[in-house]
């Protein structure tokens, strides 16, 4: 069975238990081998919508292991808003355990471009009708033993500061004024017009977007547990909104 295989296996069981949907909405590869899948939780809720993605740079596997645990722990009838999870957005990429996708390409990078690859649109089309307020992209850093995160306000956000403060009790902070050449704040990155799905969802006019960056070079036991912490605060932080 495919690492990605043995995955789909341990959330469909978790989404069985909890009574929530898998539904696939496309497939990606030479022979469409990889299906793509979204959860959505409270789907009839009007109002806030909570995003969270994970997985779109394949070898960074604990975000989709992240959201598997916070599934086994989330309380459906005390969640308030409607909420969307797209556990693995690079399948293919995870299954191999590479960066890329089946077709090299940095997925991540395109969600701005003219010519985005299939999972680009996939996901995005999922979201075509969903008024997205708060974008959480999972994501990690394999080289780092620090955290830091990149996110896009239009003013200072203090839930971004308190992510940070969150993620000191687990990790040490990247403090360095710049990171791969982008200026950072107290571990933060502002405003970066990278491309990525949480540019493009700042852009379209989700007001709180952000992407979080966990430290490869720990366990991956804390890494996913930070991750389910900070899923966790964001989804207190939407439902007093």
């Amino acid at each position: 069975m495919s690492y990605y295989n043995t995955y789909l296996k341990k959330l469909n069981s978790v989404c069985k238990r909890k009574k929530l949907d898998l539904i696939e909405i496309g497939r990606v590869g030479f022979k469409k081998e990889y299906p793509i899948y979204k959860i959505v939780i409270n789907p009839l809720k009007k109002g806030r919508v909570v995003c969270f993605s994970a997985g779109i740079h394949g070898y960074e596997i604990a975000g989709p292991w992240a959201v598997l645990e916070f599934l086994k722990k989330l309380n459906v009838e005390k969640l308030k808003n409607k909420l969307i999870i797209f556990p693995v957005a690079n399948p293919s990429g995870f299954d191999k355990n590479i960066r890329h996708n089946w077709q090299r390409k940095n997925l991540n990078a395109l969600f701005c471009s003219k010519k985005m690859p299939e999972e680009n649109k996939i996901l995005l089309n999922a979201l075509k009708n969903e008024k997205v307020r708060f974008f959480h992209a999972l994501h990690e850093d394999v080289e780092e033993k620090s955290f830091y995160l990149y996110n896009f306000e239009k003013k200072p956000e203090k839930i971004y500061r308190d992510i940070i403060k969150l993620a000191k009790k687990y990790f040490p902070i990247n403090l360095a004024k710049e990171i791969y050449g982008d200026k950072s704040v107290g571990g933060l990155i502002i405003n970066r017009a990278d491309g990525s799905f949480e540019d493009r969802l700042f852009r379209e006019g989700t007001p709180y977007s952000m992407c979080t960056e966990t430290p490869g070079k720990h366990s991956l036991k804390k890494r996913v547990e930070l991750s389910v912490v900070i899923m966790e605060k964001v989804i207190k932080f939407i439902n007093k909104k």
